[in-house]
């Protein structure tokens, strides 16, 4: 395959992401930020318990504004990433096909700690298949909560869906500009991709999985 996984793991790994003055990560031409990954889980799953406990009836609601988090997060970092001077220098140069895209973004998030994420299928232009083994949402859930009914993977799913539409939805080897008209434009649009979890370690499962595809028509 084009892309070499380890050596783009290698060299993000080499990066030093390190604080400024003001506690951000100036890296990819964004400025990301480094804190545990228990704060953003706490959080998110009082929001989920939250609604659960005062409207039921809303829980849906309430698991489709954090994958909506995942998403909007996956636009503007994936994309920031994919249009960097250190995508260019280190992933772009492998890359053949569109295809590589997504495999080249998925070794750039495996060197960022979020879990193991592993292609298993990948359709052009239709269907991904991911697992995430060691899912830090999922292992933060496993262990401070009860064995969940539902997933719990909640960015990730909104991550997958985000990476599959600005590769394929959108066109993100035209250098985009990440505006909120061009989020509506290519996430709003007819057959966007959405994203689900078909396994999680939450749920008693081995690992984590989750499939990208396009909504019906």
């Amino acid at each position: 395959m084009a892309i070499h996984e380890r050596a783009i793991i290698e060299a993000v790994s080499g990066l030093g992401f390190a604080g400024n003055e003001e506690g951000l990560i100036p890296a990819f031409g964004l400025y990301l930020t480094k804190h545990f990954a228990d704060y953003y889980n706490r959080i998110s799953y009082a929001l989920l318990g939250d609604f659960i406990r005062r409207a039921p009836e809303l829980e849906e609601d309430a698991r489709a504004l954090l994958i909506e988090a995942g998403r909007v997060c996956s636009f503007h970092t994936f994309g920031g990433i994919m249009t960097s001077v250190e995508w260019d220098a280190v992933v772009r140069p492998m890359i053949e096909s569109r295809e590589d895209w997504v495999l080249g973004m998925v070794a750039v998030v495996n060197a960022l700690g979020w879990g193991r994420w592993e292609v298993k299928s990948l359709e052009a232009n239709e269907r991904l298949v991911l697992t995430v083994h060691d899912s830090y949402e999922a292992t933060g859930y496993v262990r401070d909560y009860p064995r969940a009914k539902e997933p719990r993977c909640y960015l990730a799913a909104g991550g997958v869906a985000g990476l599959m539409n600005l590769v394929y939805q959108g066109d993100i080897t035209a250098r985009p500009t990440f505006s909120e008209a061009y989020y509506l434009e290519i996430f709003r649009s007819p057959r966007t991709f959405a994203a689900r979890e078909t396994r999680c370690l939450a749920m008693g499962d081995s690992c984590c999985e989750i499939v990208a595809e396009r909504d019906p028509i």
